[in-house]
């Protein structure tokens, strides 16, 4: 008899399985994975956990989105078995990296980011947040990484949440490149 946690993980997968599926006949070369160029699953681990913490208080209807709120989720969960370097890290981080490509095609497809500020905020953060977590050098990244830990039993990035001005302002510049403001800004 399967436990309620071996039913969830089995329903995660055949739905995860088909949403990859949608994924890679829309995006057909390996290159075009927003973690291809990541030189390890600790950059992408760190991707994950620069957008969680920076989508915290992100408002607004896209904040409210059922695969918006089911990615952050899944990465707590992600870097809550990086912590314990539980089993399950592996088919998690997959499940993460098949949601955040994902979110691109679903904020274009679904949101004028021109015209929506909240939409164009995610789509910026999706794009630092990766962009960011692959190219930073690599004494920051493995420190932001050692630095996350639990606090009361929640996941916490203390340096990553001190990084946030920075971080915020890299979001707004690609925000305004987004909305075809200042494109000779960067």
């Amino acid at each position: 008899m399967m436990t309620d946690q071996q039913t969830l993980r089995e329903r995660r997968k055949e739905m995860l399985l088909q949403m990859e599926q949608r994924l890679r006949e829309s995006q057909p070369k390996e290159e075009d994975s927003l973690f291809y160029y990541h030189a390890s699953d600790d950059r992408i681990v760190l991707s994950h956990a620069l957008f969680w913490v920076m989508t915290r208080t992100l408002k607004g209807k896209i904040a409210k989105e059922r695969y918006f709120l089911l990615l952050r989720q899944y990465e707590e969960e992600m870097l809550e078995a990086f912590l314990t370097e539980d089993d399950y890290f592996s088919e998690i981080l997959h499940y993460c990296n098949i949601i955040y490509e994902t979110l691109p095609l679903i904020l274009t497809g679904a949101h004028n980011l021109r015209a929506e500020k909240d939409a164009r905020r995610l789509a910026a953060i999706t794009v630092v947040a990766g962009g960011y977590g692959g190219d930073m050098p690599e004494d920051l990244c493995y420190e932001l990484l050692d630095d996350i830990d639990f606090h009361y039993n929640k996941v916490k990035c203390r340096k990553i949440e001190q990084m946030l001005p920075l971080l915020s302002r890299m979001v707004a510049m690609e925000e305004k490149s987004m909305a075809g403001i200042g494109k000779n800004m960067m």
